[in-house]
Formats: structure tokens, sequence, C-alpha cells
């Protein structure tokens, strides 16, 4: 028996004009996290000038270090003069990871931080790490039925966790700086990023969560099991179970790409983007999926194969992204293939009822 790759259309090109892209220089909070190395890449292949400030130092070369938290505004003021743009990835990263009080105090007064910093510098753009979970489905802990799919930016929000209410929060504050200030303020909700890259999930197992796995524990316990165990136990803190993320995934590598066209965008003053992968991370085809437990929820768009519940259809539209990366053609598939029984991988057909 053998894995099926299941066909996707990945024709979508990056089609954005980098002739006129001026280099920046950009500072980077959490960039020693688990996005952050993916982050820093990839701005630094566009040649921004970039720093790196974090409570720890980066792995990445060509980056300069600045060790500092959010949570100390004076030493985040010192550390932005000089920037054009900031990334600001730092936060507590779920429920459970710390108190409550700290993952608010964290994330919201972080952000807040990052935005005075902003003013006191004259500073003009902002880049926000959201997450899908200011929609309310990551960590629900009462059911959520989504009023149609795919949802995009429109669809109502209502988290019922902290980790989700700080996210939402944070996007508020932006879009009130965004107006007060004019700083340019860009919320990108990142859907359940996945490192299956093995160069890049190498440096992401040096931080976060992930920090003292091998790449090949990592891919294990997150995302083989996503795909063999999808209504198995989902212990928190920890990543919410697939159903709970409408089965959305993004690779890290298209994350970072939203980043660097969100931190080169010069238009925008201030927008909500969803970003997440053309495709679902289950093996059941995505109508099998509706049928099974969205059977009544109305369907705004034809969604054939494995296509995604989460719509990424703005951010292709205004921000010029492109997925163009998959688990399902990725070091982390060609891992799976080889090295587990694939006998213990269910097909689509033995989904099929």
């Amino acid at each position: 028996m053998q894995l099926k790759r299941p066909d996707i259309d990945y024709s979508l090109d990056k089609i954005q004009n980098r002739s006129e892209v001026i280099a920046m220089r950009v500072l980077v909070t959490g960039g020693n996290g688990l996005l952050g190395g993916y982050v820093l890449r990839e701005l630094i292949a566009a040649r921004h000038e970039v720093t790196c400030f974090a409570r720890h130092p980066t792995h990445i070369r060509g980056v300069q270090a600045v060790i500092g938290d959010v949570t100390e505004p004076a030493g985040l003021r010192q550390a932005i003069r000089g920037h054009e743009a900031i990334v600001h990835l730092a936060a507590v990263t779920g429920p459970g990871r710390s108190s409550l009080e700290d993952l608010m105090y964290t994330n919201l007064m972080g952000t807040i931080h990052v935005l005075e910093g902003a003013v006191n510098a004259r500073l003009n753009k902002i880049v926000f790490a959201s997450s899908c979970a200011a929609s309310g489905f990551a960590f629900q802990r009462h059911e959520i039925i989504p009023r149609y799919l795919p949802i995009d930016e429109h669809h109502p929000s209502e988290p019922q966790d902290e980790y989700g209410l700080s996210k939402l929060l944070c996007e508020i504050a932006c879009k009130r700086y965004s107006a007060a200030f004019g700083i340019h303020t860009i919320c990108l909700r990142i859907a359940n990023a996945w490192y299956v890259d093995r160069e890049g999930a190498s440096v992401a197992t040096q931080s976060g969560w992930a920090k003292g796995l091998s790449v090949e524990e990592m891919w294990s316990c997150r995302y083989r099991k996503c795909l063999l165990e999808p209504e198995g136990d989902w212990p928190m803190p920890g990543a919410p179970p697939p159903r709970n993320v409408l089965w959305a995934v993004t690779d890290a590598r298209d994350v970072a790409q939203a980043f660097r066209l969100a931190v080169e965008n010069q238009e925008l003053l201030h927008e909500v983007f969803n970003v997440n992968g053309c495709d679902t991370c289950s093996l059941v085809p995505t109508e099998t999926l509706l049928a099974r437990h969205f059977p009544h929820v109305p369907v705004r768009t034809i969604l054939e194969g494995y296509s995604s519940l989460i719509s990424c259809d703005r951010a292709v539209r205004l921000l010029g992204y492109r997925p163009n990366c998959s688990w399902r053609r990725s070091d982390f598939w060609n891992w799976l293939e080889r090295d587990f029984n694939t006998k213990e991988v269910q097909t689509d057909n033995q989904f099929e009822e």
C-alpha cells in the first residue's frame, strides 16, 4: 500500500515585480521563535536589513541581534529607533502556556508597546502576527458552527479563549493606531503553520515548544498525528484538534512570504488577512469532511479535492500572496512515505462512506 499524493492545483505563481521594492531596515520581535527563522531568512533573501529583537539570540546568519522583551517598553523603544518597519511576532503562543494575566499582558500590552514605540519613532509600518484563533474556532470551549464556508475575514470572530481574544484585541488596537496616527498596520491571521522542509525545521527545533526535539520527532508528534489520529487526544497546552482549525494548514515558507509582502506593501493603511495554504491538513477529501461535520453549513464556492475551508482570496487579491507550498509535496511527506509502515495510513477510499 502506498500513500496517495492527492492532486492539487499549484499553478499560482509568485507574481510580484520586485524591481520597484526598496530595501528596508526591519525590526522583527520574537524572531528567534519557530516561525521567526523563516521570516528572518525571507527578509534577508529579499535584501532587507534585519534586526531580531528577542529574549535570546537568533541562529540566523546575517541578522543583527538585540536582546530585549516587548513587555519592557524602554528597551523596545530604543531598539525601534532607526528602523522603517516592524514585524511583530513576539507573543505567548497559545492558551495554557502561561498564566492568563501573563498571556494577556505579553500579547496585548506587548503589542501596544510596539505601536507606541512606532509612534515615538515616527515609524510607518507594522506587520502583526495574528492567528486564525482570533476567529474563535481554534480553542473553542463550546462548539462553534461556521455561518458559511469557506470562512473569510468577514466571518464573525467570537473567541472563547484568552489567546484568541488577545489576538483579536491586538487587531483592533492596530486598526485604532492606523486611524489615529496613520501607521500602516497589516495583521496576518496565520492558520496552523507547519515546518515541513527539513532545512527550516532543523532551525525551528532550536526554539519554542519544539526545542530539544529532532525534526522527525516534531513531525511525528504533530503532523503525523494530525493526519493519522485527527480524532485523538489533543491535550493543552498544545495544538488544537484539526477540526477546530477547520483542517487549515500553512507551510511556514508561505507564511514568511506573506510577512515579506506585507512589509513591502506601501498602499494598505490597515488590513486583516487570512494566511493559509490551498489545501487542508487531512487525508479526507473536503467534500467528505463537510458531509460528516458541517452538513447544514452553506458553502459559498466549489470545494474540490482537498480545498481549504479558510479563504485567503483577500490576501491573494490585495497583498499578492501566493501559497506555493504544501505538506503534500515536502520533505515531511517523503519522510512519512519512506520511514513509516504505510499500511497503517488510511487512504482516501477507506474514508469514503
